[in-house]
């Protein structure tokens, strides 16, 4: 079963789980599933990634603070200033949306079902990141469609952390 085109406006990409403890993700172009990206996870207390290009150059990073107070996940970049981060108040698992606070203060809404990976990242109103699993059958292999003009390793990075938090909270 072919993945459908994304819509109008993103690019689309397939984000798939390898097998390993560290929850590691390949980002694969859905039409030849070449690799395009890599998540590097990291287990243990403080989780971390590193999201790299293809050529490996680490474009952020990702570093959790789950089993203390507060709870916190920070987004860096690849000169090490954080970009964005979620803290404990922000996110519930009763509730079906959460807030990002990026570094220039603005607040970025996640809204969906975060355990079954079917969200939208918005910012200012417009839909930045969609990840969804409606399309693919297999656990830990979903799409993530970018808005133009957005940042696809900012976006690994988000999906990343929210993977992690959920499965930690």
């Amino acid at each position: 079963m072919s993945t459908p085109a994304a819509p109008p406006g993103f690019t689309r990409y397939l984000m798939k789980s390898k097998f390993g403890a560290g929850r590691d993700f390949a980002v694969l172009d859905p039409e030849t599933e070449k690799q395009l990206f890599f998540v590097d996870g990291k287990i243990g207390a403080r989780p971390k990634a590193e999201v790299q290009a293809e050529d490996g150059t680490v474009l952020y990073s990702v570093r959790g603070q789950l089993l203390g107070i507060p709870k916190k996940m920070s987004i860096t970049d690849a000169s090490g200033s954080e970009v964005a981060f979620l803290k404990a108040k922000a996110f519930s698992m009763i509730k079906d949306k959460m807030t990002m606070e990026m570094a220039s203060g603005e607040p970025w809404q996640l809204t969906g079902q975060f355990i079954e990976k079917n969200y939208t990242v918005t910012s200012g109103g417009r839909d930045v990141v969609r990840i969804s699993q409606k399309w693919i059958a297999v656990r830990d292999k979903y799409t993530v469609d970018v808005a133009d003009g957005a940042d696809p390793g900012l976006a690994f990075a988000i999906v990343w952390a929210v993977d992690r938090w959920v499965e930690r909270d």
